[in-house]
């Protein structure tokens, strides 16, 4: 697995994450990207590669991707304040005496993206926990990582094994990857 992430420069996230995986499919497998298709709940696959997994995510200053052969989902956020309302709403008081707020909001994210469920469908069955620096997804088998970046929240959860340590940051802006 291979995650990178890149500066948005105020330009349309979509565009610059889509660029983003351009680069790093052609960094990891070689070739054109493969035509890209989308489940009804919207996760984006490569039809005629099904080898190959991926996933996005755009926040305010920064847009990340992963590229796998397994099964993978990633989100990135922002720094910015969740009302408590929307807090009481994703998490538990067990969840929140163990997470930041904002690095449950993108374990979450990350394990909607990767399971191509939805926060309604998940909703009470979406618990994660940590002891001694491990989390533990809903999902045993699945494995999972916060990072941060440049003060973004950042998480991946994937089915391939323990996600990578670190994130390859590729600087400029999608008229240069």
């Amino acid at each position: 697995m291979k995650i990178y992430c890149a500066p948005r420069g105020g330009k349309d996230g979509s565009a610059v994450v889509y660029a983003l995986l351009r680069h790093a499919f052609q960094a990891e497998y070689g070739g054109d990207l493969p035509e890209i298709k989308k489940t009804p709940n919207g996760k984006p696959y490569f039809p005629e590669r099904p080898d190959i997994h991926f996933s996005l995510s755009h926040a305010k200053t920064h847009v990340l991707c992963a590229v796998s052969t397994s099964p993978v989902g990633v989100d990135i956020e922002s720094p910015r304040t969740i009302s408590k309302r929307a807090v009481n709403f994703f998490a538990s008081p067990e969840e929140l005496a163990l997470f930041d707020p904002l690095d449950l909001w993108v374990l979450k994210e990350s394990y909607i993206k990767l399971t191509d469920s939805t926060l309604m469908s998940m909703r009470g069955k979406l618990q994660f926990t940590r002891s001694g620096g491990k989390i533990t997804a809903p999902d045993v088998t699945v494995e999972s990582r916060l990072y941060r970046i440049e003060g973004c929240h950042a998480a991946v959860c994937t089915l391939g094994g323990e996600p990578a340590e670190s994130i390859d940051l590729v600087p400029g802006s999608s008229d240069n990857f």
